[in-house]
């Protein structure tokens, strides 16, 4: 599957799916080296998608947690 310009429009779930296809594709024995070279080349882009996804929510849930620290009352205002 090559990529295109939507690639990074992919859901995680998505993109891990067409990587472990990938991922399968090389372990055939039958898959010339110049194939291996193509899928690997393939398998980084949707790595790198993965990536940032990961980091994207990542980075969600640590505002997430800062707004719920900043919301919880402290053990001293519980009392």
């Amino acid at each position: 599957m090559p990529t295109t310009a939507n690639d990074k429009d992919l859901k995680f779930e998505q993109a891990l799916e067409v990587l472990e296809g990938i991922t399968e594709k090389m372990s055939r024995q039958e898959t010339t080296l110049d194939e291996i070279i193509s899928l690997y080349e393939e398998g980084i882009k949707f790595l790198k998608i993965c990536q940032e996804k990961l980091a994207e929510a990542e980075l969600k849930v640590n505002i997430l947690n800062e707004r719920l620290a900043k919301e919880l009352p402290t053990e001293e205002e519980n009392g």
